[in-house]
């Protein structure tokens, strides 16, 4: 089907979460009544990361996350580039540079705004759009059941404290770590409960969820997925008090070599904060009951991811 223009949603998009989607099927149901392709502009990296770097978030999502869950809507074109080539541009600029590449209709969220000159209201983004042949329109935002907004900002919060379920809730789906399988101590084997030890990117600026015992959901590089339990912290129990923060997951009923192979951890709840025990038999039978609990909770979760 030919496209006579495109509709298109500017944004960071970081987590691609509930409030995001429900901007783009607004965006979709618009374009269709039009007959105009949908597109999705947004950054390999956050604004502030430019404008204020002191100031700039850990991220929900790595530009590969990002751009899979953005094309998973089914949006014609997604256009990914880094925030500093656009920074400088006025919103009128930069409106008439998408013009150029055929966007007929440009329709911002409730917090959404673009252009260096700072414009804030609807009718500031419509002046600024005047004899480009750019319409602009406003969506409304999506809202919880507690009368919330979703936004990432919100979700982050929800990660920083340790509160999975609601930033599960938020995204419309698991929040998650991917990296690669590393050796570690091996200590976990000695007591009956081997992990596989994740190295995340070296440059990576996702959000780290907070130390503590997770109940996750392992994907292999096979694409099997596994239950399992999750240890983010410097493990006091047999290591010293300074040691640097480690990912050790053990994957339930799974005793196959994962040594240089992807991984990837999709937190369902979080079971309890990383603790001390006095030996090792107090900490195996801990690991016992976050097992069980781990089973319970993914068997019961009825999340999609």
């Amino acid at each position: 089907m030919s496209h006579t223009g495109y509709a298109a949603v500017i944004g960071t998009f970081d987590g691609v979460h509930r409030g995001h989607r429900y901007l783009i099927d607004d965006l979709c149901r618009r374009a269709r009544i039009r007959g105009l392709g949908t597109a999705v502009f947004t950054f390999t990296d956050h604004p502030l990361a430019t404008l204020a770097p002191e100031r700039a978030p850990h991220l929900l999502t790595t530009v590969e996350e990002k751009s899979s869950l953005l094309r998973s809507t089914g949006v014609d074109n997604v256009d990914i580039k880094p925030f500093g080539t656009i920074s400088t541009l006025t919103a009128r600029l930069y409106i008439e540079r998408l013009a150029t590449l055929g966007i007929r209709l440009i329709l911002i969220g409730y917090d959404n705004r673009f252009g260096s000159d700072g414009l804030t209201t609807l009718s500031q983004f419509i002046q600024a759009a005047d004899d480009t042949g750019v319409t602009v329109e406003q969506a409304s935002g999506l809202t919880t059941s507690d009368g919330l907004t979703i936004n990432s900002s919100r979700i982050r919060f929800a990660l920083t404290q340790g509160d999975i379920s609601l930033a599960n809730e938020l995204l419309g789906y698991h929040y998650s770590l991917s990296g690669t399988v590393v050796r570690g101590k091996q200590l976990g084997r000695t007591i009956g409960f081997p992990t596989a030890n994740l190295q995340l990117p070296p440059d990576t600026r996702k959000l780290l969820v907070p130390r503590g015992v997770y109940a996750c959901q392992a994907t292999l590089h096979d694409g099997t997925t596994h239950p399992a339990m999750v240890n983010i912290g410097h493990r006091p129990t047999v290591d010293h008090t300074d040691a640097p923060d480690t990912i050790e997951a053990h994957i339930i009923n799974h005793r196959a070599d994962l040594y240089d192979t992807p991984l990837t951890l999709r937190f369902h709840r979080r079971l309890r904060q990383e603790q001390p025990f006095p030996n090792l038999k107090a900490l195996s039978d801990q690991l016992a009951t976050d097992r069980f609990q781990t089973l319970e909770i993914i068997g019961k979760n009825t999340i999609q991811s």
